[in-house]
């Protein structure tokens, strides 16, 4: 169970310095539509919905204070490796420098990997 409560600190923690971010970035570029920025900017806000609902179960604020019986968890799991898998995709094929794509084909890695890990974790500690 520890090891369950430190992979979700990193996931929230991580997710949040990610997308925040993000966020920053969205409003210092001046190339992209207002309309690509609202898309992106709702991109990142689920993100950090499901960060904070994380945390909140975490601190036991939410009204399902059980870890073990949280739908939220597996549903923020699989939200992102869906989306880390479509946007790694989309980013390898499209026309980014090099670096560009690196970058995000590591941090996609990273957070499938954490998302499978957690998930994992969740799933024996809810089984116990």
């Amino acid at each position: 169970m520890n090891r369950l409560v430190t992979s979700l600190w990193v996931f929230a923690f991580l997710t949040l310095l990610v997308w925040i971010t993000r966020i920053y970035n969205l409003f210092e570029d001046d190339e992209i539509s207002n309309g690509e920025r609202i898309w992106r900017l709702s991109v990142a806000l689920i993100f950090l919905l499901g960060a904070v609902a994380v945390i909140r179960i975490l601190v036991g604020s939410w009204r399902d204070r059980n870890l073990k019986k949280s739908r939220i968890i597996p549903g923020f799991c699989i939200w992102t490796v869906t989306f880390w898998i479509v946007r790694t995709v989309g980013i390898v094929v499209a026309d980014h420098q090099t670096g560009f794509k690196i970058v995000h084909v590591f941090m996609a890695i990273v957070f499938i990997l954490l998302a499978l890990v957690v998930n994992r974790l969740k799933t024996m500690a809810s089984n116990i």
